[in-house]
């Protein structure tokens, strides 16, 4: 680890209100839903997320297909108030519990129905051409809407997932259709509205974001309104079935998009683990350790969950696409259930704090996968994954000085330090 060597500031951690989440965290006893809050929002006892992801109209965590201007016409009818049933209080919740705003941005799965050329919020279909300006400002009207009731957005994605057909709520936009609804419509529109919104591309899986980057940045006039790139990380023949088994993680296409416009941001904004709620499954937790190790080293600076809550069934879906989440819920008996993946993001959100840099670190053996950030306060930390069946013993070289440390096989460790001039210095291991 070397802190005179820094790269890019870290955002911060965050999570996404879903119509499920919010109506299952209804559901929930008092004391069971304290505990949910403050597990994920409070800074001193819980992972401290500060960052938050919204759906704009219906997605396939919501109790079926809805939008806020279901009636054809101009927006007159549109409506917010569905928001207010449970989503927008649980969002409250977590800003109270974080004791400060959280940063939120929103991302449509589909405008509606009567704006796509398929007449269906689902099952693919585009965006009609004469929709597009009216499309445009309906991110200003949702934007405008929750600022009304107390919640500030801070983005918006261009659209969830625009080069998958599914099921469920989607619209598709090729390469080259993104970049002309940015360049012509969306951006000018969140530009001229007053509010500073952010606008993330593509919002999709890594192994076609640098094609999107690449053809969207290559246009002055559409990169000019991008804030940055998002993806998913969906794709590995590990955990997808439908996967290619080739692999479709392709990291490094993260780094290829900073080399490509280096100014511009990276943040991971959906992940989760398909098929059930898998209950248990240490392997997850290994999935998110070196999925946010891998993306951070290659220039991320955000991460964003899935779904903040899920029954212990994983859903309710309305589509029957049921995932796993960091915290489950068993309704029946009013208990809250603490999967791997929530630990797994404590060893990073617990120690590494908004505002901090990552810092030069390497490893020497490939079963040993690390990442290093220096705080603000001086504190250094590196997280340290050993996906090996194999006891190691690791040494990490610091500032002149060898601090040795055994690593569990299938674990995650995250050592914190806090160097000082003379040779004693603390070292803190969790």
């Amino acid at each position: 680890m070397d802190p005179e060597v820094e790269f890019q500031e870290f955002m911060g951690f965050g999570t996404s209100f879903t119509e499920s989440s919010a109506s299952t965290f209804k559901k929930m006893g008092s004391a069971g839903q304290e505990r949910i809050i403050d597990a994920y929002f409070d800074k001193q006892t819980g992972l401290g997320f500060n960052l938050g992801r919204l759906h704009m109209n219906s997605c396939d965590f919501s109790d079926g297909n809805w939008s806020c201007c279901d009636k054809e016409g101009d927006l007159a009818e549109f409506c917010v108030d569905r928001y207010e049933d449970a989503i927008l209080p649980l969002v409250r919740r977590g800003a109270k519990a974080a004791k400060s705003a959280l940063t939120l941005f929103a991302s449509p799965w589909s405008p509606p129905a009567w704006m796509k050329d398929n007449s269906s919020m689902c099952a693919g279909g585009k965006l009609k051409a004469d929709c597009r300006e009216a499309w445009a400002k309906f991110y200003v009207r949702f934007a405008e809407e929750l600022k009304a009731k107390g919640v500030a957005l801070w983005g918006f994605s261009v659209q969830n997932e625009p080069d998958g057909q599914t099921p469920w709520e989607n619209c598709l936009y090729s390469p080259a259709e993104e970049r002309d609804f940015i360049r012509d419509h969306l951006g000018p529109a969140l530009a001229n509205c007053g509010q500073d919104l952010k606008l993330i591309a593509w919002d999709h899986n890594r192994d076609d974001l640098f094609q999107r980057a690449h053809t969207i940045y290559a246009d002055p006039e559409a990169a000019k309104y991008v804030w940055g790139m998002g993806w998913h990380w969906y794709g590995d023949p590990r955990y997808e079935w439908w996967a290619d088994a080739a692999g479709q993680v392709c990291f490094e296409n993260v780094r290829k998009v900073h080399e490509l416009r280096p100014e511009k941001h990276l943040m991971v904004t959906e992940t989760c683990q398909e098929g059930g709620a898998h209950l248990g499954d240490w392997s997850l937790a290994e999935r998110y350790a070196e999925g946010i190790i891998k993306d951070f080293n290659n220039w991320c600076e955000a991460w964003v969950d899935w779904n903040m809550l899920l029954t212990h069934e994983g859903g309710p879906n309305h589509v029957g696409n049921l995932c796993s989440a960091p915290v489950l819920a068993d309704l029946q008996k009013d208990k809250v259930i603490f999967q791997p993946s929530y630990y797994a993001f404590g060893h990073f959100s617990r120690h590494i704090k908004p505002g901090a840099r990552r810092i030069l670190s390497a490893s020497n053996r490939d079963c040993i996968e690390a990442t290093a950030f220096a705080n603000p306060d001086g504190i250094l930390v590196a997280v340290v994954l050993n996906q090996s069946r194999h006891h190691k013993d690791v040494c990490i070289q610091l500032a002149g000085r060898v601090c040795r440390c055994p690593v569990l096989p299938h674990s995650i460790t995250t050592l914190s330090f806090k160097l000082s001039a003379s040779e004693e210095s603390e070292v803190g291991v969790s």
